[in-house]
């Protein structure tokens, strides 16, 4: 009888269940042992670590590490696509892993539900071969870089915000690449970062850079192909336009990285309102004399003028009676100062107070700075002029619970 000679450690079950790749040139079997005995971490279970998650568990890698500290809602299901509605009200973690297990059952699976901080970052991420940055907030991923540079880990990062993403890897030691910091050395004002969560995204451009991630991380770990170190793909999901561009080189005055760094021991913490992936940050630009709480505003006996800064669709969901619609960027950006003061003056004049209104109570902030100086000539305008507080989420939550949450 002749018998077989197996050169490889690969199991006859894991033959089969990965053949389609075993059988790609670029791939091979040493290609899946090397995967197999790889481990990866995807901090941020949403979006994007949801398709990274569930592609990273089928592909057969050995061990996958889980990070997060929210728990599945229902706004989630549309691009969060490793949760159901099962899962509901469970971790994110939690439910990520039943999903993942009931993928493959022989993947090790290590859950962290808990917030990143520099005080427990480094301990987590020195466990790994790669790390998938899938958060939703520009500031984590200072701390989430630096972790990597001092751990010497590869990383993999994606941001998506309406139709749009971006996709690179940071310190792929390899090719000598550049850091997050390298490009981006100090984190933007909080005012000035947006999310997904703040103005919306498409469910498949989640799961496009999603994808993207898992791949890059897999050509990493079973070192094939060409990995995008050095450049970063954009991705244009409403032209369906994919280009790549170059990036500059790792410098030598980056703080993490560079030849005299300055963050030596641990990473730099982030500001102490970091906010998490699904619950935006709640920014406090004003004065607490310049706020008004939805309950204080309810039970207001003056006469009140409400003016809605939101996007036109946005008031398609719902709105104030006889509001007046004054669109940021008409706002900021239109330059047609004295047509507004004209169309604002009379409803100023004749009302005790004018509330500016938005989703969450953080672009009124910024429009009521705005009108301040637009109005400054009006009587009584600092005094007249308020923000409500948290918007038409705390309208929806202390006030009027069939106002649609959004």
């Amino acid at each position: 009888m002749t018998k077989h000679i197996r050169n490889h450690s690969l199991s006859n079950d894991e033959v089969q269940r990965y053949s389609r790749q075993l059988i790609l040139s670029e791939f091979g079997v040493h290609a899946q042992e090397r995967l197999k005995d790889s481990s990866a971490l995807i901090i941020g279970c949403g979006g994007l670590g949801s398709p990274a998650a569930l592609y990273l568990a089928s592909s057969g890698l050995g061990r996958l590490g889980l990070v997060d500290h929210d728990n599945v809602d229902i706004s989630n299901l549309h691009r969060q696509i490793i949760h159901r509605e099962t899962t509901i009200g469970k971790t994110k973690v939690e439910s990520a892993q039943i999903t993942c297990s009931q993928i493959n059952s022989s993947l090790k699976i290590d859950t962290y539900n808990q917030l990143l901080t520099y005080e427990n970052i480094m301990p987590i991420v020195k466990q790994y071969d790669v790390i998938l940055d899938c958060t939703d907030n520009v500031i984590t991923r200072y701390l989430i870089n630096d972790a990597c540079v001092l751990c010497q880990k590869p990383l993999v990062s994606a941001s998506v915000i309406r139709l749009e993403g971006q996709l690179s890897v940071w310190n792929y030691i390899e090719k000598h690449g550049p850091c997050y910091r390298c490009l981006y050395p100090q984190a933007p004002p909080e005012e000035t970062v947006s999310t997904c969560s703040d103005v919306g995204v498409l469910g498949p451009v989640c799961g496009t850079l999603g994808s993207l991630q898992a791949l890059e991380a897999i050509k990493i770990v079973t070192k094939i192909g060409d990995v995008l170190s050095n450049r970063m793909l954009l991705v244009d999901g409403l032209s369906m336009n994919f280009r790549t561009i170059k990036l500059r080189n790792r410098q030598t005055t980056c703080a993490v990285c560079g030849t005299n760094p300055t963050i030596i021991n641990q990473p730099s913490p982030p500001p102490m309102n970091q906010c998490s992936n699904d619950q935006p940050c709640r920014k406090n630009l004003l004065n607490r004399n310049e706020r008004i709480t939805a309950n204080d505003l309810s039970k207001s006996n003056l006469s009140s003028f409400i003016i809605d800064v939101r996007p036109e669709h946005e008031l398609n969901i719902a709105q104030f009676d006889n509001s007046f619609h004054l669109p940021m960027d008409r706002l900021l950006y239109k330059n047609d100062d004295e047509q507004l003061r004209n169309e604002l003056r009379t409803n100023i004049e004749n009302n005790q107070q004018i509330i500016i209104v938005c989703r969450r109570g953080n672009d009124s902030q910024l429009a009521v700075r705005r009108l301040k100086e637009l109005l400054s000539d009006f009587d009584n305008i600092d005094e007249k002029i308020k923000d409500l507080e948290g918007g038409f989420q705390a309208w929806h939550t202390d006030v009027d619970s069939t106002f649609p949450l959004y």
